[in-house]
């Protein structure tokens, strides 16, 4: 791998880093606005914990907040797991190359 795809990478991460900070804000102050019992009931729903029939219920009772949670969930996850893949190719990349 070149020099200047390094360097895009390393770039990506130091992004990525900032998502991750920015988002886990966003979560935190939604989770205070939320509540931490209802926080709980999303979290099963996130974590697939429920029945179909609690889940059918528990989607259907969810309202502006309920969905950016979930969607703030989302975005957490996809930014982590794009982190770690850049991560694990930058290790590689080193191993390769001898660093």
């Amino acid at each position: 791998m070149n020099q200047q795809d390094q360097e895009f990478l390393h770039e990506m991460v130091v992004q990525l880093n900032a998502t991750i900070r920015q988002v886990a804000a966003e979560e935190r102050a939604l989770v205070y606005r939320i509540g931490a019992e209802r926080v709980a009931e999303l979290a099963e729903f996130w974590k697939k914990e429920l029945s179909v029939e609690e889940e059918l219920r528990l989607k259907n009772s969810f309202d502006h907040w309920d969905k950016q949670l979930i969607r703030i969930w989302a975005r957490l996850k996809r930014a982590h797991h794009t982190r770690a893949e850049v991560g694990q190719t930058l290790m590689k990349m080193n191993v390769r190359s001898g660093r």
